[in-house]
């Protein structure tokens, strides 16, 4: 974890944040239907001037010999790089940082070496290995403090993104690998996990306490499991009998006017 959040300042009334993970390039299941689906929302994003981009691992698939997956695939590693770099290229002054999932560790495990970091390096993109804590500003508060003129974000909203470990056959338990990462950095208005595949989001609630004014408040916070690019058919999802999920990734938009977090799957 990065020991400050990584700062973001959106200057429009509303931002979108689009997380982005188990594309798992080169890997048989990652179709032309998972192609396509990718590709919409690459450009989606490059065609919005408030819309960002986390990466949230096993952007590679980096099959092994001993790894559960084969390594006798459509690409190699090199090709999973190139054609990453290719995919991501128009939108690289838009990915706020990219951490890794454990397809990418399976080569810093054998060669301590992440191919996450040249892909960042390339593309000039901030890389934080495994989770990364963002403080989003959204809209502009020109008011200032006691009447000194000041610009600054009008809302802040803190973001906390693990690729999570773990899996689960349910929704439940899916969504509860994600929900762990509260007992971690437990304010943050949004968590966002990957890994399992499961394009999930579920709002929870509870109550703080300001220690020096004593008011108690209730917040809003937002589990998150961001989905996936692998098809079913012919894949290890269906070899190891587990359901089939939506492909894609969450939308989640930021209001600039008030604390205000919508999430479309």
């Amino acid at each position: 974890m990065n020991t400050k959040a990584e700062f973001v300042w959106i200057k429009q009334k509303e931002a979108y944040i689009v997380p982005i993970g188990d594309i798992h390039l080169g890997d048989n299941a990652f179709t032309e239907e998972s192609e396509r689906k990718l590709k919409g929302y690459i450009e989606w994003v490059r065609k919005r001037q408030n819309a960002r981009i986390i990466l949230m691992g096993d952007i590679f698939n980096v099959s092994t010999r001993i790894s559960k997956t084969t390594p006798f695939q459509k690409m190699s590693l090199k090709d999973e790089m190139d054609y990453a770099i290719e995919l991501f290229r128009p939108v690289r002054k838009k990915i706020i940082g990219a951490i890794d999932g454990n397809h990418e560790y399976r080569a810093t495990d054998f060669m301590d070496y992440s191919p996450l970091i040249p892909f960042c390096h390339y593309l000039g993109v901030r890389y934080f290995q495994y989770s990364a804590v963002f403080r989003i500003g959204v809209g502009v508060d020109n008011k200032g403090r006691a009447g000194k003129p000041e610009l600054r974000p009008n809302v802040n909203y803190l973001i906390y993104a693990h690729h999570t470990t773990g899996g689960g056959s349910t929704v439940g338990g899916r969504i509860n690998r994600v929900d762990k990462l509260r007992q971690i950095l437990v304010n943050a208005d949004i968590y966002l996990g990957a890994h399992n595949h499961a394009l999930i989001s579920a709002p929870v609630e509870g109550f703080i306490c300001d220690v020096r004014s004593g008011n108690i408040s209730r917040i809003r916070q937002y589990i998150i499991d961001c989905g996936s690019y692998l098809d079913w058919n012919e894949s290890y999802a269906e070899m190891r009998m587990y359901p089939p999920q939506k492909l894609g990734s969450p939308r989640i938009r930021l209001d600039g006017r008030k604390k205000d977090v919508h999430v479309s799957l």
